[in-house]
């Protein structure tokens, strides 16, 4: 294993057995550790190149027409792979066009270890977002400036080979070990990988100690019951306390503000470039007299403004003063991580006293750890391969967290169904008990918040927590609320319920009687703790067994059933690849009442199921402890046993009894076989959920966004949240413009002459669009984000313009959410770097984005971000507001559509020095009654509408490029 070859070949298609030929081969030689060797060279195929093939690897006919055949070229590949492990990314896919050329000359077959270096990142970097050799070669600063040649990607394939290797040979022996168990299935040779490197580690070893080794150095790891974690600190790393200024400076704020942004303040010393902003300022001053005051504020911050620093910084001095925890919540996790490692560093080098900050999420999102223990102990054979892939990416997970959050981990489906199982939860904890209490995930994580003078958390924990009556987070009185415009949807998705047939299935998998499932396991420890079998054992489990079989009768039935009405009724309400249908329980009437019959003997199955679990499980001996194995497996069932209590309701509560506060639906999978049903309830009117228990509450509540305001009134969120039913002298409001010259920087362009937006079979308007498009791109030269509501839309425009530009003297990179990659922070980096690029997004598109430059000059809006009116949540609440006299339209879906739109066009304009265009397909902004709306809510854009002819040539004259006629 210390001799190797990578290898990558550039072919003409897939399938070397349907004809397909190799067009390059690049190899690289590595000798223990070092590249010795490379070699790369065209190859003549003697068939023609597809012209796709030519557009992905730039290689032509031309190219290869002088170059040497396969027979010619073939001899040298084979004497540097010979005594050679073979290694490639995705090595199937060049392992069969290695086979299929020897074969076809005559050679043996390849026999030696072949070892892909896609399944071993997986393995080895269970946190990457993407496995593709482009995306890990940017990461990790692997120069690869030609990806889809052979011969850059063999050399970036070796360096990220020795870059895992590293990690293999820095790996405590545990964890390897370990490793080998799980790995044996896999399709290439990494268990072999693996033993090389565990003997390699065992040759350093003079004696082995049961717990840590002199090669394992412990300042690096703490081994603990066979596993090896990171080792933490004991207080959070990231909070740099500093020895001085042990008390706050008792000085006005004003003054303290002065000594920190003035320009002899600690700000432009420790920020480079900072520069004093009058809003910024405004708004710290704002924040900190409604803390002071004890009310609450609602602030509209614009773009530029620096409101991160402008509410942090009054919040924490006000805090500090006053002896209380500031809690932060922000919507997004990458908000939530920003603010903790970049503006709550920045003020810890510049406030005038030290303070401490901290993070928290669910309890859901960490690991437990003596859960996962034990889901290392099920028998590895029987279970699938992307189950055995999951618990290795974890254990090696264990050697790079210090969370153990979830968020961290990038796993296959598999993944997130094994978290069930093995998340930290309330129901199957040992507490005290539990010998990893020390190095709980969870008890850290909350233990620091305790402790925390900044806690930052995200709108679901805060609503969870308003959901569990204060008891998740500590007590807070004061609140920073930043992307308030999302809190009334974070409100309706925690405060409401959910339930997947999915989930159902997993419930029962994790009830197995089967050999090596936690019941059987049970047994056996019940039996050797005890030293005999036990009958009352036996006649139970064989009682489960029975159950067990008639339970996934009837859970597959019903799930059919489920299935069959709901995809026979939904339709696309959302771009999430699913679709929807609302339901009520007169739904279920006629030939469809045998939903509720399957429903009704669903739950007494499983209730059968679980009466005799219970009886299981309380039939554990308690006169003596009973050994850790036991008491562990006992708690976990008891978890199960809670967990099985919440699902039978939820079926009741979804299928039999609903509860008319609720609007219900289901949703289907649109782009997938699986046939999963989804179960949704969200409150129709979350803004009583709020006003009680967090606005009439507590003393303080800053709530912030870009977008809070309707035409310049604040009175659409007041009422979403409940504010509006708080005496007027607890609320205050303020709206703060961007610094931003929009009149200068920005031009907004609306064409007259495009047809009304109609369904996207109408042929006149998706050619209409994509003419639109395509113009916009031309005249920006790419650098062209467009903005759909519809991922439906997104496909058909994406298609047609990918057909228009094949041919095309210039050409573009199109680049399709859900279509080149479901990873948007991936599609944006692209966006960045690729020349001439087009970035097609939907929903979470609007928001979020932060492209800076010249990057994004051009945002195409196809049409107003209406919620789609045959939306079940949208459909109740008009309801609703239909039964107390108001206008659905006008007092919900107008708001929400225009502060969705504000966020969308404030993609463009992010800097100063920002120049770009905004074209807006969608005629409605200008020939509707309401469309004045959407315009009189942004800022002050240059506005211009007319002939999309005459309009389509000032896209070049403003962003200073030739036009469409000169070129």
């Amino acid at each position: 294993m210390n001799r190797l070859l990578v290898v990558d070949f550039e072919t003409t298609g897939s399938h070397p057995r349907q004809g397909d030929s190799i067009i390059q081969i690049g190899a690289v030689a590595i000798d223990d550790g070092q590249v010795t060797d490379s070699f790369s060279t065209l190859v003549n195929p003697g068939q023609p190149i597809p012209p796709f093939i030519t557009q992905l690897t730039g290689i032509s006919e031309e190219m290869v027409a002088d170059a040497p055949s396969l027979e010619e070229v073939f001899p040298r590949l084979l004497r540097m792979l010979d005594g050679r492990a073979f290694v490639a990314h995705n090595a199937s896919f060049d392992l069969q066009f290695l086979q299929e050329a020897l074969l076809s000359q005559g050679y043996y077959a390849f026999d030696g270890y072949v070892l892909d270096t896609v399944e071993l990142s997986r393995v080895l970097m269970p946190t990457q977002n993407s496995y593709r050799l482009g995306e890990l070669a940017s990461e990790l600063d692997i120069e690869h400036e030609n990806p889809h040649q052979a011969d850059s990607d063999a050399m970036a394939t070796a360096q990220l080979f020795l870059y895992l290797m590293d990690i293999l040979e820095n790996m405590p022996l545990v964890t390897i070990q370990r490793l080998q168990m799980l790995v044996s299935s896999f399709r290439s040779d990494i268990d072999a990988l693996l033993r090389y490197v565990e003997m390699e580690k065992m040759a350093t070893i003079p004696q082995l100690d049961a717990e840590i080794s002199p090669s394992e150095p412990s300042g690096m790891w703490d081994i603990y019951r066979q596993l090896a974690l990171r080792k933490r600190e004991e207080k959070l790393t990231a909070s740099f306390q500093r020895p001085e200024h042990k008390e706050v400076p008792e000085i006005p704020f004003a003054e303290m503000l002065e000594g920190v942004i003035g320009e002899q303040g600690t700000m432009p010393v420790h920020v480079p470039g900072y520069q004093r902003r009058n809003a910024q300022e405004a708004m710290m001053h704002a924040v900190f007299e409604a803390m002071e005051d004890g009310t609450h504020l609602l602030i509209e911050a614009g773009t530029g403004t620096g409101k991160s620093l402008g509410y942090l910084l009054p919040g924490i001095i006000w805090a500090k003063q006053n002896q209380q925890q500031l809690v932060v919540s922000t919507n997004t996790i990458q908000l939530q991580e920003q603010l903790f490692t970049k503006e709550i560093l920045t003020l810890q080098q510049t406030l005038p006293f030290e303070f401490t900050a901290s993070t928290l999420k669910g309890r859901g999102n960490y690991l437990c750890l003596r859960k996962f223990e034990q889901a290392l102990e099920e028998p590895v054979e029987g279970s699938s391969q992307e189950m055995r892939l999951v618990k290795g990416q974890m254990l090696t997970w264990l050697t790079q967290t210090q969370t153990g959050d979830v968020e961290e981990l990038s796993m296959p489906p598999t993944g997130q169904m094994f978290w069930q199982q093995v998340k930290s939860d309330t129901g199957s904890c040992l507490n005290r008990a539990c010998p990893w209490f020390s190095r709980c995930y969870y008890f850290q994580a909350k233990d620091r918040a305790k402790d925390a003078d900044v806690l930052i958390v995200n709108h679901a924990l805060l609503i969870s927590d308003l959901k569990a009556e204060n008891r998740i987070l500590p007590p807070y009185e004061v609140a920073i609320i930043d992307e308030a415009h999302h809190l009334e949807d974070a409100a309706t998705q925690h405060m409401g319920k959910q339930f997947t047939t999915t989930q159902l299935l997993f419930l029962f998998d994790r009830a197995s009687v089967e050999e090596g499932g936690v019941l059987s396991r049970l047994a056996e420890e019940w039996e050797s703790w005890l030293g005999a079998p036990q009958p009352f054992v036996s006649e139970q489990l064989a009682e489960l067994r029975q159950l067990s079989s008639q339970l996934r009768d009837k859970a597959q039935h019903w799930t059919q059933l489920l299935y069959a009405w709901a995809s026979d009724r939904a339709e696309e309400t959302t771009d999430a690849g699913r679709e929807t249908v609302r339901y009520r329980m007169e739904s279920f009437s006629g030939k469809h009442e045998r939903i509720k019959k399957s429903t009704s003997k669903l739950i007494e199955s499983m209730t059968a199921f679980a009466e005799v679990l219970e009886r299981l499980v309380q039939g554990i001996p308690s006169e003596e402890k009973p050994p850790f194995a036991l008491r562990s497996l006992r708690t976990d069932l008891l978890g199960l046993l809670n967990e099985w209590q919440k699902v039978v309701e939820l079926l009741h509560f979804f299928l039999l009894e609903q509860d008319p506060g609720y609007v219900y639906w289901m949703e289907v999978e649109s782009r997938t076989a699986r046939k999963q049903v989804h179960l949704w309830a969200a409150l129709l009117k979350v803004s009583d959920s709020l006003s009680e228990p967090l606005f009439a509450q507590k003393q303080s509540l800053i709530l912030t966004s870009a977008t809070l305001t309707v035409k310049n009134s604040f009175s659409y969120v007041m009422s979403r949240f409940g504010l509006d039913q708080l005496p007027e002298s607890r609320v205050r409001t303020l709206s703060l413009p961007s610094p931003f010259a929009y009149d200068q920087q920005g031009l907004l362009l609306i064409p007259a002459d495009f047809p009304a937006p109609a369904k996207e079979n109408d042929q006149t308007y998706l050619d209409a669009v994509v003419q639109g498009c395509i113009d916009v791109v031309k005249a920006s030269k790419g650098r062209t984000m467009i903005l759909f509501t519809a991922h439906s839309m997104l496909r058909l425009v994406y298609y047609a313009m990918k057909e228009r530009f094949a041919n095309a003297e210039e050409s573009y990179t199109l680049l399709g959410h859900g279509i080149d990659s479901n990873n948007r922070s991936k599609l944006v980096g692209l966006f960045q770097t690729i020349e001439k690029s087009v970035l097609l997004g939907t929903s979470s598109f609007w928001e979020g984005v932060d492209i800076p430059g010249e990057a994004l000059s051009a945002l195409v809006i196809v049409r107003l971000p209406f919620t789609p009116p045959n939306h079940p949540v949208y459909q109740g609440r008009a309801e609703l507001l239909k039964t107390e006299g108001k206008n659905a339209f006008m007092s919900m879906a107008l708001p929400q559509a225009v502060i969705m739109f504000k966020q969308g066009v404030g993609r463009l304009i992010r800097h100063h020095l920002d120049r770009g265009v905004v074209i807006v397909l969608d005629t409605r902004v200008v020939e509707s009654r309401y469309g004045r709306s959407f315009l009189q809510s942004l800022p002050p854009y240059q506005v211009e509408s007319g002939p999309w002819p005459t309009l389509r040539e000032r896209i070049a004259t403003f962003l200073g490029l030739p036009s469409l006629l000169d070129s």
